[in-house]
């Protein structure tokens, strides 16, 4: 495992699996025949046309279930890779895969009992539907795009609890042997979830992006256009259905975000783009409102609002890893930011040495520029030299503290300042007392992005190890002339 698919970033590894091709029974077989050559047959004329075509070039047959292995390498041709993983991973992480150009594939595939509709991700989705369009270079520079920018946009808590329904649902339906109470259960859970929402986060507008383009997109003009979304390519049901007067078909644009989908039911409405360009212009407009593209104000409530992990920047050029706890003083010119979790200070793109998560839990950043209106990462070295010292802000605060070490950038900088026995005065506001203050010579805030702006900050991880699919017990082979296809609607996920 260690040598397949090196690109991997190093905290990404931890979600990749090792597909265990001997693991997949007849039957499974007969299930991946069944969907693709119905498929092939719907799709012939309604799928865009780089579909065709890219069914072989990205490793895919109709007559078996494809090895991830052989699709990374054929995916390579196009600047893409492939790995397993075991169903759903994080939402942040399967961004990160597909901005660094790589396609995460459940390796699991659905069972003969959902031979339409499994709301779980396998590997006919992830193969068949995703892979076949990535050939082509407009279309998959977006789906990098919007990994990139997916990665940078903030959740809300109350996303998390809808996250954590969806999974359990879509669990509990693949199940062969779930209870209708056991689904009604989950059904309830994920309808609870979504009513305690009341607020759409920025990651939520971009996963509704994302649904109604990469997932179930159509192409042309509502009025004659082929199919482009996984979704669509990989769902018997939908890939026809879809084509039914009562599904509205809408041309695309940025209000599609504030349209909300159901992974369990068919998709009421759809959005049709005159060409892949266009996806790239409507990213761009809904890019333009995220926090950090926002900065400021903005992006400082919406951070604190989340309570995730996030990057804050500075005028300095410095940034600091953590969690927003408190901000001191007016959101437009704040006095100083507490941070929870493990804490990492950088500068100028690099986490510095020595100042990862591990370093400090919990951490104050003073806010703004000295009291003369310097910065201070460009300030004379020579007021930093140790000992008692006292530095003022023109906020009015003030850092007093036996100065330890003065931690220097190549350039001559300083990036921050060891302090024992601190105390932080703010205006208006109770002093903060610390044992020990790593000062970041930070200077004004800027902006803020979800997540840890250097992949160092989360350390390297090891692959998983896991065989995916998992051994089930042994069923009677099914031929695949004598699957049936069961009745009523269904969708892809």
């Amino acid at each position: 495992m260690a040598g397949f698919l090196p690109e991997v970033p190093a905290h990404l590894r931890q979600f990749v699996v090792e597909q265990d091709y001997g693991q997949y029974t007849d039957t499974d077989q007969a299930v991946w025949r069944f969907v693709l050559e119905r498929l092939s047959s719907t799709l012939n004329e309604r799928a865009h046309p780089a579909y065709k075509h890219g069914l072989g070039a990205t490793g895919i047959r109709i007559d078996r279930i494809p090895s991830i292995a052989e699709m990374n390498d054929k995916l390579g041709r196009f600047g893409w890779g492939a790995v397993a993983v075991d169903g759903f991973i994080p939402p942040r992480a399967f961004q990160e895969f597909q901005a660094a150009g790589i396609l995460p594939i459940a390796a699991e595939i659905r069972t003969r009992e959902h031979l339409e509709y499994t709301p779980a991700p396998d590997i006919i989705h992830e193969a068949a539907g995703h892979a076949p369009i990535l050939p082509e270079e407009t279309f998959a520079a977006y789906l990098r795009r919007i990994g990139e920018v997916g990665a940078e946009a903030f959740t809300l808590p109350e996303d998390a609890a809808v996250y954590a329904a969806i999974y359990e649902l879509s669990e509990v339906k693949e199940r062969v042997d779930a209870t209708p109470e056991a689904v009604r259960r989950a059904e309830r859970a994920l309808a609870d979830a979504i009513a305690k929402s009341v607020q759409v986060s920025e990651a939520a507008r971009l996963s509704r992006l994302y649904w109604w383009t990469a997932e179930y997109g159509l192409f042309g003009t509502p009025e004659r256009y082929t199919l482009y979304g996984a979704g669509l390519l990989s769902s018997l049901g939908e890939s026809r259905s879809c084509h039914a007067a009562e599904v509205e078909k809408l041309p695309l644009d940025e209000g599609c975000v504030e349209v909300d989908y159901d992974i369990t039911r068919p998709q009421p409405q759809l959005f049709v783009t005159p060409d892949f360009e266009t996806l790239h212009a409507v990213l761009d407009r809904v890019a333009a409102g995220l926090a950090v593209r926002r900065g400021g104000a903005y992006a400082l409530r919406t951070a604190l609002a989340s309570r995730e992990l996030a990057t804050l920047r500075f005028s300095s050029g410095a940034f600091a890893i953590g969690v927003l706890e408190r901000v001191h003083g007016p959101f437009e010119e704040p006095w100083a930011l507490e941070l929870s979790g493990g804490v990492g200070f950088g500068f100028d793109g690099q986490l510095l040495a020595g100042h990862g998560p591990d370093a400090q839990a919990g951490a104050v950043v003073v806010v703004g520029r000295l009291a003369d209106g310097a910065s201070p990462d460009t300030a004379a070295a020579k007021r930093f030299e140790p000992g008692r010292t006292s530095i003022e802000l023109a906020s009015g605060a003030r850092v007093e503290g036996r100065l330890l070490r003065r931690q220097a950038l190549p350039d001559g900088r300083t990036a921050c300042l060891e302090l024992e026995a601190a105390h932080i005065a703010l205006p208006r506001s109770a002093p903060i007392e610390r044992p020990h203050l790593t000062l970041l010579c930070a200077g004004d805030f800027v902006t803020a992005r979800a997540g840890a702006a250097d992949r160092a900050y989360h350390g390297e991880t090891s692959f998983s190890g896991l065989r995916v699919p998992r051994a089930r017990p042994p069923v009677p082979s099914i031929p695949a002339g004598e699957l049936a296809l069961p009745s009523g609607p269904a969708s892809a996920r």
